[in-house]
């Protein structure tokens, strides 16, 4: 706690942390990145399960480059939220859940993504790619999901005031 404490008085968690510009920009890139990634990856999902009409999947290969992108982003802006209230996160099990589950997505994304380049369409129509969007779809809910509820599951919001 004592370490959280310390990230927090730095200038720059105290610099995310109060200006409004820092905080809600890097909330609404984390945001806006989150839907980019999760809507790649649902429709691809949809698409394989037979949920939606179906369309060339080789195409899509062009929006992973947009989504790999779009990662990088939440990365940034995820770990300037992180810099901002670390108590708040690291102290709350719901943060590791939702890291758990992107970090999930993530290869799973990757896995789809090869699979899509690498195979001819009519092999993408197996049980085995059924679960494994089925999958993808179940995951990016729950990180979503997660991901709302670390606004109010917090115990702790700045170790600073323990000390």
């Amino acid at each position: 706690m004592e370490t959280l404490a310390r990230i927090e008085i730095t200038a720059l968690s105290v610099w995310f942390r109060e200006s409004g510009l820092a905080f809600f920009g890097s909330l609404t890139l984390h945001s806006l990145a989150m839907a980019l990634v999760v809507g790649i990856n649902l429709a691809i999902a949809f698409r394989l399960l037979g949920i939606v009409p179906s369309f060339a999947l080789k195409p899509l290969i062009r929006f992973y480059q947009m989504h790999w992108i779009a990662v990088i982003l939440i990365f940034l802006s995820g770990l300037a939220l992180l810099l901002a209230y670390p108590a708040k996160a690291l102290t709350n099990p719901v943060f590791y859940a939702k890291f758990a589950m992107l970090s999930a997505g993530l290869m799973i994304a990757s896995k789809l993504q090869n699979l899509i380049r690498t195979r001819p369409e009519n092999e993408l129509n197996s049980k085995t790619v059924k679960l494994i969007a089925l999958a993808s779809i179940i995951v990016w809910v729950g990180t979503i999901t997660t991901g709302r509820f670390l606004a109010y599951t917090n115990s702790v919001l700045l170790a600073s005031r323990f000390f």
